[in-house]
């Protein structure tokens, strides 16, 4: 079980995302999460941001997770260096996260959570 969380959480750090750009330039999306953060919401929260087709090379780092919660930063990356952006978490009070939950927040993050 342990040496399967371990792999889990190396093949998310590795986790690269090509998102669609135009045929000469596609931009980049590295996932990472922070040590404690669940590797299966983190990769959920990935391929929400990969559904989403960012335009531009960015890196997600999930900060926190739990059962009704998300904390996330997206950074924008480039040849004269990396960007942060804003800190963002999402809370449901109610119930567990959804694959909804984890679409909106990605949008969310690409709406609000980006530098200027």
């Amino acid at each position: 079980m342990a040496l399967g969380l371990a792999v889990s959480a190396l093949l998310l750090a590795a986790c690269r995302i090509e998102a669609g750009s135009g045929p000469a330039m596609p931009a980049l999306i590295e996932c990472a999460a922070e040590p404690g953060a669940d590797a299966r919401a983190a990769a959920a929260l990935c391929d929400a941001l990969r559904a989403e087709g960012p335009d531009r090379a960015m890196r997600l780092t999930v900060l926190a997770t739990g059962p009704a919660s998300l904390s996330a930063r997206l950074d924008l990356t480039g040849p004269q260096g990396d960007r942060p952006g804003q800190r963002l978490d999402f809370n449901v009070s109610d119930r567990d996260l959804t694959p909804t939950d984890y679409r909106n927040f990605a949008r969310d993050l690409l709406r609000h959570g980006l530098p200027d």
